[in-house]
């Protein structure tokens, strides 16, 4: 993919405004509204009361088991909830290509074309405000610090950083050349001044992708920041995407990891034909989706060379005042540090 100058524009995308743009800091950060495990029991039952369902072969609702409309099975084409029923022509002409795609070569094109094409405006993502609470040494403002994201996106991590502490400066990369275009876009808007972020497409799973296009950021970073992007290429790839974290670092660095936990409502709206593997599976736009646990997240960081400071679910209580509806959201946290003393890199893959 082609690479560009830390802050030259030439993108027709524009980001006109991000969801909650102008508005404060997050004020709370919730993690602890209910046990994973409890979580887990209801959602194992969920899933065997499918899988009878799907045995009678009439995949009717039973009426000892009544509907749950908050886990009603979805299809995320365009990263938003679509009732599956008004998607089967859709997914029926994908299944074949799903179904034969139980290992799949990661189709990175298809990141490029969601930002260009389904979020030009940036309008599916807010910025994440609550990162200043979940990891504190965002925060920090003495000495000056730098921190890298690897998958940045349209800048909904980077831009509250840049905003709430302002000596720090931030590298940003991202498969997507017009998704970086956007988060340069929208730091302007914000003012921002230019020398305190730079961005460039480039493939965190490929050797070069932190020293190739900017060499002077190899080893540099306090912290790199993946925020919702390991669960986005395979299992394959994960140890690829976590060394180049580990090169972006300085000894002593830190990884901060959010990202999609298994059993997360995200998980269990997705339809059983759009899985590819264990914990994995595809959206019908393309782009896949991992679902981790605590102990495969820590696993993974280790094998990479990281020393683990904290791994764990946080899980929230989210109401759809719309609908009325309360949602039990669970996702994976984590700290990791890269050591002071030379660590080797294990690749599992």
């Amino acid at each position: 993919m082609a690479r560009q100058s830390s802050h030259s524009v030439h993108s027709s995308a524009a980001c006109k405004a991000y969801v909650g743009e102008g508005t404060p800091a997050a004020g709370e950060y919730h993690c602890n509204d209910f046990e994973w495990e409890d979580l887990r029991q209801e959602a194992e039952a969920l899933l065997s009361a499918r899988k009878a369902q799907q045995q009678d072969g009439t995949g009717a609702t039973k009426a000892s088991q009544p509907s749950d409309p908050k886990y009603n099975l979805k299809s995320a084409s365009k990263h938003v909830d679509i009732d599956l029923p008004q998607q089967q022509q859709q997914q029926q002409q994908q299944q074949q290509q799903i179904e034969h795609s139980i290992h799949p070569e990661y189709d990175k094109g298809c990141w490029e074309a969601f930002h260009a094409r389904d979020n030009a405006t940036a309008r599916f993502y807010k910025e994440r405000r609550y990162l200043l609470l979940e990891f504190p040494c965002l925060t920090v403002s003495q000495p000056p610090q730098h921190f890298m994201e690897i998958g940045c996106g349209c800048g909904s991590s980077l831009l509250p950083v840049l905003k709430a502490n302002p000596t720090c400066t931030v590298t940003g990369t991202d498969l997507s050349l017009t998704a970086v275009d956007m988060f340069k876009r929208a730091a302007v808007k914000a003012g921002i001044a230019t020398h305190r972020f730079t961005g460039y497409a480039a493939d965190s799973t490929q050797a070069d992708a932190v020293g190739g296009a900017q060499p002077n950021s190899q080893g540099s970073a306090d912290a790199a920041l993946l925020i919702f992007t390991l669960a986005a290429v395979t299992p394959e790839e994960m140890p690829a995407m976590l060394h180049t974290a580990f090169q972006a670092l300085r000894p002593g660095g830190v990884l901060l990891i959010r990202d999609h936990a298994l059993y997360d409502l995200t998980h269990l709206r997705l339809p059983p034909e759009q899985q590819l593997a264990d914990k994995l599976y595809r959206r019908l736009d393309g782009t896949t989706c991992y679902f981790f646990t605590t102990e495969d997240l820590q696993t993974k960081a280790e094998t990479a060379g990281f020393v683990t400071r904290e791994c764990k679910y946080a899980c929230t209580n989210l109401m759809n005042r719309k609908k009325q509806i309360s949602m039990k959201r669970a996702f994976v946290h984590g700290v990791f540090e890269r050591p002071h003393a030379a660590a080797t890199y294990r690749d599992s893959a």
